[in-house]
């Protein structure tokens, strides 16, 4: 682990902050990818993956507040000077190199799934990669959209805000899984990559149906038609 100073925090609601810290000038990451965070006085950590692109000159993350959890409850008390620990070992399955390239992309995520997904579309070799960039996010309520709104909508990218609780919202809100059942004969492997990340039952939902319908789960040793991350922040 190497501390690191915090540069920037911003809290969006009661239960979802985001902050930035300085970047060391040895750490190198590929979009996409996670790195284990702790207050670096204890043995807990958690995975976060990065918000920033891989050429940033800082380290930026999208967190929950967990009351009782063993590090968010401290983490998000954090303020501007204080010191956090990374690991050094960026990892994690939501990379380019997972998938196989060309055609469109389709980026989906259920609330702070969001963060590899910002990450990436912060690096341009993402937009060289594909003809066209999808994004559905899924979240319960307006306010946690606010970390992320504007940007993706000042981006290159068909983006889909999707609210599922808030029976004022005018978009669209609809579940993911049912967007996607939705529009099943139009996405199709030969001209469509996906990449997920959310909670697990999602996650699960989203490769069960994927699966079901031909396409490929992508690994580190072969590239596939779809991919997931499995280790994010819960606490």
């Amino acid at each position: 682990m190497e501390f690191v100073k915090v540069t920037e925090i911003e809290h969006y609601t009661n239960t979802l902050f985001r902050f930035k810290t300085e970047r060391p000038s040895t750490f190198r990451f590929t979009a996409g990818e996670f790195i284990m965070v702790s207050m670096g006085d204890n043995n807990i950590s958690r995975a976060y993956s990065l918000t920033s692109g891989p050429y940033d000159e800082y380290l930026e993350f999208y967190s929950i507040k967990v009351p009782d959890g063993p590090l968010t409850s401290r983490l998000q008390y954090i303020e501007i000077g204080d010191s956090i620990a990374i690991g050094t070992k960026p990892t994690g399955t939501l990379t380019l190199a997972n998938l196989d390239l060309g055609g469109n992309l389709w980026l989906l995520a259920t609330g702070t799934g969001i963060a590899p997904f910002i990450s990436l579309l912060r690096d341009p070799y993402t937009y060289d990669a594909f003809d066209s960039i999808r994004v559905i996010w899924s979240v319960r309520y307006p306010k946690e959209l606010e970390a992320y709104h504007q940007f993706l909508k000042d981006q290159d990218i068909l983006y889909t805000p999707t609210v599922t609780r808030d029976s004022g919202w005018q978009g669209m809100n609809k579940r993911i899984t049912v967007q996607m059942a939705d529009q099943q004969q139009d996405i199709l492997p030969a001209k469509d990559k996906i990449m997920v990340c959310g909670s697990m039952p999602f996650n699960e939902d989203i490769q069960n149906m994927l699966t079901n319908w031909g396409w490929q789960e992508g690994t580190r040793k072969n590239a596939g038609t779809f991919v997931q991350e499995k280790a994010f922040t819960t606490k």
